[in-house]
């Protein structure tokens, strides 16, 4: 599981002395105990991959930010805090598979952004970047 791994690198995170690591996997153990509570139950590994994604794009906008107000320090810092996050995210879908998988929903006669996107989702889950998909599947409805 997923929390197992978090808190495992949490403990060598500390042991080592990784302020960066720390700091990261905290934050994201914070948020995996919100969910749990919430939930009132233990999060399942989608769900915490889930968070592990928003905490990633999060960083994503803060590099974007810092770099407008020209603050280096700051992008280096969130730059580190992404590539931990990267380390829990599973292996991206690839372009080829995911045109694949949508040239497929488009032959069985679907032509819907958002039944193709709902479909794509409950498919692939965390391996899927919505951003990309999205555009793909807008492109390839162009194209007929």
């Amino acid at each position: 599981m997923i929390v197992e791994k978090l808190q495992a690198d949490l403990r060598a995170a500390i042991k080592g002395r990784d302020t960066v690591r720390t700091m990261t996997i905290r934050g994201v153990m914070a948020e995996v105990t919100r969910l749990e509570k919430e939930l009132r139950r233990q999060p399942n590994d989608t769900e915490i991959l889930q968070i592990v994604k928003r905490e990633r794009a999060r960083r994503d906008e803060a590099i974007g930010f810092a770099r407008q107000a020209g603050r280096p320090e700051l992008v280096a810092q969130y730059e580190q805090e992404a590539e931990v996050l990267d380390g829990y995210m599973p292996q991206q879908l690839g372009e080829a598979e995911l045109a694949a998988a949508i040239s497929a929903e488009m032959e069985n006669g679907e032509r819907r952004l958002g039944v193709i996107m709902k479909t794509l989702k409950e498919r692939f889950g965390a391996r899927l970047d919505g951003k990309t998909a999205s555009e793909m599947v807008k492109r390839l409805l162009e194209q007929g």
